[in-house]
């Protein structure tokens, strides 16, 4: 479990950040913002980290239920995330390796936790703003999640059969 999982974690976001990044084996490369992409890479990091998230497929997958039901976001900006070329070519990769029936499974196996996440959303104290100010970086995360209400899935809840593909992390 990395520090930051923690739902009382007493590291910065920024240091949270730091901790996710450390994260990535040496084979994983980390996608950095660019003057085109401004912040946007950053603010979906920040979400792993607040959320309690790691870098793996799976609970990119339950992310997205944290973004979509916890963040408040506007459309325009969230849907350019998938624009970024980076991100295009990995997801020309996972399409190519998983196909539908890849995603349809991967979806499937998280959809417990997914519906968990949901009714967490519904009881936060307000949405996390994907598009995050800059101050947020310097406050500890225990005392952003607090701010938000944002009650992270312990490593319990997190119980699922990791899906296995090319760029799979071994823990």
């Amino acid at each position: 479990m990395l520090e930051y999982q923690e739902q009382n974690c007493q590291l910065t976001l920024r240091e949270g950040l730091e901790c996710y990044y450390q994260s990535f084996p040496e084979s994983k490369e980390i996608l950095k913002d660019s003057p085109e992409s401004g912040y946007l890479l950053r603010d979906h990091d920040c979400t792993h980290v607040i959320f309690g998230l790691d870098i793996s497929i799976d609970q990119e997958a339950i992310l997205d239920t944290w973004v979509l039901w916890g963040s408040s976001f506007k459309w325009k900006y969230l849907m350019s995330y998938a624009k970024l070329p980076q991100i295009k070519d990995l997801q020309k990769r996972l399409f190519n390796e998983f196909g539908i029936k890849g995603f349809l499974s991967l979806y499937w196996n998280t959809i417990g936790i997914k519906r968990k996440v949901f009714f967490r959303t519904r009881k936060m104290k307000k949405k996390w703003p994907f598009q995050m100010p800059k101050e947020y970086l310097d406050i500890k995360i225990s005392d952003l999640r607090e701010m938000h209400g944002i009650n992270i899935l312990s490593a319990e809840e997190l119980n699922y059969k990791p899906t296995q593909w090319s760029g799979s992390i071994s823990k």
